[in-house]
């Protein structure tokens, strides 16, 4: 069974999130899409690992995005 997954490019580094700053926080911009309006559009993630500017991620789903981060 294999899963769909589209890329998409990190852009910008938000900060670090979790209840011990195990995720990061980024900006993507969707390359590719199952849905064309998606295409372009920059969207905020939470990432495990490391990760750079740059990077392209593999995202399953394209219309969900994580909760900005509270400034502090």
């Amino acid at each position: 069974m294999a899963v769909e997954s589209w890329p998409a490019e990190v852009v910008e580094i938000v900060g670090r999130t979790g209840m011990r700053g195990e995720a990061t926080q980024v900006k993507v911009r969707v390359n590719d899409a199952p849905n064309p309006r998606d295409v372009g559009r920059i969207i905020t993630r939470n990432v495990l690992g490391p990760v750079r500017l740059g990077d392209v991620l593999m995202l399953r789903d394209t219309g969900r995005e994580a909760k900005r981060l509270n400034a502090r």
